[in-house]
């Protein structure tokens, strides 16, 4: 679940405050794979958040402790690496209030998330929650005017689809009804973040700073959180530390530091396909770790839900070629 949207999200969102690449042509062939690869680690290091985040929920963490401790160690590990490539990490205080509230929306969606860990199988949580992008276009459609097409239509159908195929997976465990529900809330949570920074157009930090701020930002609501419902744990072994802070520093910091690496590279559309092995890594994690049902609605869904995104995320470009070919003949 990346903190700043790339793709169809970004591409909408003009003047939006993450690092700006252009969806460039590649041409270079060892910046190109470099740029692939790097794209692949940091779709799939997203798609290990059950393998670090389930044994802390299995041994009885609350699900706002261990967001707790992946922001800490998120933050803290992220914090030197805008600062050794020179990015700026001070924003003004209206920009920083504005990311502090939007950071609030990012931990409600991972919240939901983590929670939905219990009705679901975490490979079918995370495709659910890999809806966001097309949750953005809709968002832009309804609130920001931008005009639907063939496209969007398809992909919503799409979308609907492969829900329908995910809850109607056989074997004990697969079906919750509630826990769809509250994947596609958190969806939708993290849809709403992305669209708030859209609008919020905060232009002084990079794309990296912004994670860290989110990140920092989302400790301290997530903290206020646990303290409040009286479920914060310190941790208890070293074996709860090392997952924590590999949740951490795999699924926030590698995961965005190398997401933005591959957009220089290969640009963002190129990068936000190759994001597919998010929701692809979280399934077969979950199948081949943690035993979940291996069913046919389970992959069938996953493929049509990633089809669905890669649909919005490629459909710009699909709608600027038909053109093309239209004004040609």
């Amino acid at each position: 679940m990346p903190l700043f949207p790339s793709g169809a999200a970004s591409r909408n969102m003009t003047g939006h405050n993450r690092p700006h690449f252009p969806d460039v042509t590649v041409g270079d062939a060892p910046e190109a794979d470099m740029g692939f690869l790097l794209a692949l680690i940091s779709s799939a290091a997203f798609g290990l958040i059950p393998l670090f985040s389930l044994p802390l929920l299995h041994d009885g963490m609350s699900a706002e402790c261990v967001l707790f401790y992946r922001f800490l160690f998120g933050a803290l590990a992220l914090f030197p690496i805008p600062v050794l490539r020179h990015e700026r990490l001070a924003a003004p205080p209206s920009e920083l209030a504005r990311l502090a509230v939007l950071s609030i929306m990012y931990a409600l969606a991972a919240l939901l998330m983590f929670q939905g860990f219990h009705y679901l199988p975490s490979g079918v949580a995370s495709t659910l929650q890999f809806l966001y992008p097309l949750m953005v276009m809709i968002i832009m459609i309804v609130f920001f005017h931008e005009k639907p097409s063939l496209i969007t239509a398809c992909s919503v159908a799409l979308a609907i689809l492969g829900v329908f195929l995910l809850s109607g997976g056989e074997g004990e465990g697969t079906v919750s009804a509630r826990g769809i529900v509250l994947l596609l809330i958190s969806a939708l949570c993290n849809a709403v973040y992305i669209s708030g920074l859209h609008v919020s157009r905060i232009r002084s930090i990079s794309g990296l700073s912004i994670t860290f701020w989110v990140l920092f930002f989302g400790m301290l609501a997530s903290l206020i959180n646990a303290l409040a419902s009286g479920t914060f744990v310190w941790l208890q072994s070293w074996h709860e530390a090392a997952l924590a802070v590999l949740l951490a520093v795999v699924t926030a910091a590698v995961s965005n530091l190398t997401l933005v690496l591959a957009i220089q590279r290969i640009g963002s559309t190129m990068t936000s396909i190759l994001g597919v092995m998010e929701p692809l890594t979280a399934v077969t994690v979950g199948i081949i770790v943690f035993d979940e049902p291996a069913t046919m609605g389970v992959f069938a869904g996953v493929a049509v839900i990633c089809a669905a995104v890669i649909l919005v995320m490629t459909g710009p470009q699909i709608a600027q070629r038909m053109a093309k070919k239209h004004i040609s003949q």
